[in-house]
């Protein structure tokens, strides 16, 4: 997929982690990562990572944190990066309702 786009003369887009992948976009795409700042001030409050011990400590807070934000009706969207994981985070969710 990735050499389709170096058939284009110009590609653009807008993204919030070009920055960090500046390097690969150089030399994958052969393309300038440019920042564009905002029009406005950031609102984001940017909190400290959270380091776990084990990843079932690291689920358990997940879940407690779902949970939590469910009982007030939040919506929450939980980023796997593999199949594997979300399936694993839906038996977790199964088992707590239970």
């Amino acid at each position: 997929m990735q050499n389709y786009f170096l058939h284009y003369r110009h590609l653009s887009g807008t993204t919030g982690t070009a920055i960090t992948e500046k390097e690969k976009f150089k030399n994958i795409y052969r393309l300038e990562v440019i920042r564009i700042p905002t029009n406005k001030p950031v609102r984001r409050v940017d909190y400290d990572d959270l380091v776990y011990g084990t990843e079932k400590e690291k689920n358990d807070a997940i879940l407690d944190l779902v949970k939590e934000r469910h009982s007030v009706g939040q919506p929450i969207l939980i980023g796997s990066d593999n199949i594997k994981s979300s399936e694993n985070f839906s038996t977790l969710f199964k088992k707590k309702q239970t």
